[in-house]
């Protein structure tokens, strides 16, 4: 059931970002891990807020499980963007959580806590964006004042490099932007610990004022780790093998405080088949201690970052003015397997898909793919958040090789370039 608080575990929590070591629960990937915690820690009818966009397929497991789901508060909700003055740069409001809203929502405006937030906190998928230290330590604070599962999908969290300056220069005239690479260079510099390693951060500076049930509910049991099975919020991060090892090796795991890993292991079907994929577990078990995981990772990451510098370089040189595209500029890593454009904001990116693969073979996601909120279910002209998500796409550097990516991104443009011709002539 678990990958042991040993060399196996300690490997992945050096690789983490953090010394401790912590016992994994095994699944057969992320997909399987929101699954049991959806069967395991929720009933019909509760709510989970996701990212806006999120990772397209996300929302249907959710929702298998009679789960509401709903949008979190994000920075593209406003319709000031311009006017913001909290280091908040043009291409960074697309998918960036809105967390002080949210804060406000729920502490001061008395709505209702979901009892799950699913995040992408780690070179999302599909923006490749990822949270400051301290996003993810408010986002995190917030989840255990308030009783709510925060559930980080971190399947890309191990996947990063080091950012090349050559990678960020089109930022040098971004002066907000260059004071806040000054200020966090000492300190961004490394991978920020996964998030389950908040609780025990958070933790020691919150348990004294997070609140317990009344008398009338004194039959919940409080666990010797601090934690109670209803009482308290808690961070869990799920990830998986696919990603760092190879996509047919279906392996991933859930860390999370004990009280949750005891409801995966009673859990009937897990109980019934003992756990999961024993064979490949104890598989991987030896790939982490041989130390063939790591060999493998650190190759693994130098090609991606090659093919990132690749996609980017041709994007930056071939259409310099009509694309933005979104870097991780409070962060010194980039990582993941995705660039996010944004084209001009009349570009509906749902119609140059079709005219690409129709006219030049070229295949990409829209940026509406990624949105389980769409302007056609009723955001209309005042969804700001839905209208900027449209006029943006998703491109995977991953899964081809440098030359296959040259020529794709050649095709990418040449079909972007006639397909704003067609428009101008309209």
């Amino acid at each position: 059931t678990t990958l042991a608080a040993s060399s196996s575990s300690a490997a992945l929590a050096e690789r983490d970002g953090d010394g401790l070591k912590y016992e994994l629960f095994i699944t057969n990937g992320v997909s399987h891990g929101l699954e049991l915690l959806c069967a395991t820690c929720t009933q019909p009818g509760d709510e989970v807020w996701v990212e806006r966009p999120t990772y397209f397929l996300a929302p249907n497991i959710f929702e298998s499980h009679g789960l509401v789901v709903k949008s979190l508060p994000m920075v593209s909700d406003r319709s000031d963007i311009d006017n913001i003055d909290d280091g908040i740069t043009n291409n960074d409001y697309i998918g960036r959580v809105n967390i002080d809203r949210l804060i406000q929502k729920v502490e001061e405006m008395n709505v209702p806590a979901p009892k799950m937030i699913y995040i992408i906190p780690s070179y999302h998928n599909p923006t490749g964006r990822s949270m400051s230290v301290e996003e993810r330590r408010k986002l995190a604070t917030f989840a255990l004042r308030n009783r709510v599962m925060l559930v980080a999908d971190e399947v890309y969290h191990l996947l990063d490099w080091e950012q090349n300056n050559d990678d960020d220069d089109n930022h040098d005239d971004d002066e907000q932007v260059n004071i806040a690479k000054k200020e966090s260079e000492v300190t961004t510099s490394r991978r920020p610990a996964g998030i389950v390693h908040f609780n025990e951060r958070i933790c020691c500076d919150e348990a004294s004022s997070v609140p317990t049930q009344s008398d009338d509910q004194s039959d919940t049991t409080t666990k010797s780790d601090g934690y109670s099975n209803e009482t308290v919020g808690c961070c869990i991060s799920v990830s998986s093998f696919t990603k760092i090892w190879a996509p047919g090796i279906r392996l991933g795991w859930i860390d999370a405080p004990s009280f949750i890993v005891e409801r995966l292991e009673n859990y009937g079907y897990i109980d019934s088949q003992m756990g999961v994929a024993p064979f490949m577990g104890a598989m991987m078990t030896r790939a982490i201690e041989s130390g063939v995981l790591d060999d493998y990772l650190d190759k693994l990451k130098l090609e991606y970052a090659e093919r990132y510098r690749l996609v980017y370089n041709l994007l930056k040189e071939g259409e310099p003015r009509r694309m933005k595209i979104r870097q991780n500029s409070h962060v010194r890593r980039q990582g993941g397997y995705f660039i996010w454009v944004e084209f001009p904001s009349h570009v509906n990116s749902d119609d140059f898909l079709s005219y690409s693969v129709e006219h030049f073979g070229v295949k990409f996601m829209a940026g509406g793919r990624c949105d389980p909120f769409p302007l056609s279910n009723g955001g209309g002209d005042n969804d700001n958040t839905g209208i900027a998500i449209r006029s943006c796409a998703r491109l995977c550097f991953a899964d081809l090789d440098r030359d296959d990516l040259i020529d794709a991104m050649t095709a990418f443009l040449e079909a972007f370039r006639s397909y704003m011709s067609s428009l101008s002539s309209q």
